[in-house]
């Protein structure tokens, strides 16, 4: 996997010690969450130098704008500038890592891919204690090779849509009307005969125009069925959001502020912000801090994302939001593993054969 380091360039290049000192800090912060002074980090980090001269490379952190200091008499904590570096740090290693463990999931059966995205999210959540996003493919009608109407009563029925690659999508239909199972024995076939490997807009022509003609005496019976059909089918269209383990904003000390937490629970509701948040960004992962977000709303949080895929290709997005004071190493490996067998689960499932 290629990582792809976007963000702001470090115009002074830090030495060793600075880069030490700023790890160590970073570190601590995203532990504790209370502000570190020099000789809390010169009794925890064994830098082999006085708390003295810890001092004075913090103070020159400061002022190059990788720390900033809450209160006067306070110590300091990591600024977005000093987040950034540490992150891209641990991207530039991180694609030296080793990342083959045991999948921690597997599905026995071949279940509706929203419902899959929606497990591997909620597993991503509660592994990692932090609100999970993610997004799911929006699907064409031109892209439909199979279109089956199950009746399940005599004014209900499952709408299963199969793509060209295989995906499943459900879907279940009430009707005002009872409608015969003839007619839905009879639209099954002429649907399958009409809309499969069809374009966009001749499968939505045939639906609006031509299908009333086809059925003929029937067409009183199927009149709100096809209309049903239809929204179905634009909602395909449409790109769904799915969030998971929002209350785990809460555990952080920085979200005890009921206000705050509130805003948190606001911002994870508004679906279409979060579907602009989620955008893909192929194959890399891809991490906003703080004011690196362009949504005023997320300021004072970070964005970890990457994609899934089938079969190489990709078909959406997930990610993990939370304070800045996150453990960027670990929701990194976390995300990247589960996103990986997420791609292989569904690239087995979902393929062209089926």
């Amino acid at each position: 996997m290629r990582v792809l380091i976007i963000h702001g360039v470090v115009k002074m290049p830090l030495d060793d010690r600075k880069k030490r000192i700023l790890f160590a800090v970073v570190t601590d912060y995203i532990m504790t969450a209370e502000p570190i002074g020099s000789r809390t980090i010169a009794k925890k980090y064994n830098m082999g130098i006085s708390s003295a001269t810890i001092r004075n490379e913090m103070a020159d952190l400061e002022e190059m704008g990788y720390l900033e200091q809450p209160h006067t008499s306070a110590g300091r904590i990591p600024s977005d500038k000093g987040y950034r570096f540490y992150v891209d740090t641990i991207l530039q290693n991180f694609m030296k890592e080793d990342l083959s463990p045991p999948p921690r999931v597997r599905e026995e059966v071949i279940a509706e891919f929203d419902e899959i995205v929606k497990k591997y999210a909620k597993i991503l959540a509660d592994i990692t204690h932090h609100a999970t996003v993610a997004k799911m493919p929006k699907l064409n009608p031109d892209k439909i090779k199979r279109l089956q109407l199950i009746p399940v009563a005599s004014n209900k029925m499952i709408m299963v849509v199969i793509t060209d690659t295989g995906i499943v999508k459900n879907y279940l239909l009430n009707l005002c009307q009872s409608v015969d199972r003839n007619v839905f024995e009879f639209l099954n076939n002429l649907l399958n005969d009409k809309i499969a490997g069809k374009s966009e807009k001749a499968i939505f022509n045939f639906l609006e125009k031509e299908l009333k003609d086809t059925l003929g005496d029937m067409a009183f019976m199927a009149d709100e069925l096809i209309k049903t059909i239809l929204l179905s089918l634009k909602q395909l269209q449409e790109t769904d959001v799915y969030t998971d383990g929002t209350l785990h904003i809460l555990d952080f000390p920085e979200y005890k502020d009921l206000n705050k937490a509130k805003n948190f629970l606001s911002l994870l509701d508004n679906k279409s912000l979060l579907n602009e948040v989620l955008e893909p960004v192929d194959d890399f992962v891809d991490v906003k801090i703080g004011r690196e977000n362009r949504f005023e709303e997320m300021r004072e949080l970070s964005v970890i994302k990457t994609t899934y895929k089938i079969n190489d290709r990709v078909v959406g997005t997930i990610g993990i939001i939370g304070p800045t004071r996150m453990d960027y190493r670990r929701l990194i490996s976390e995300l990247t593993l589960m996103t990986r067998e997420l791609s292989n689960l569904l690239s087995s499932i979902y393929n062209d054969e089926i």
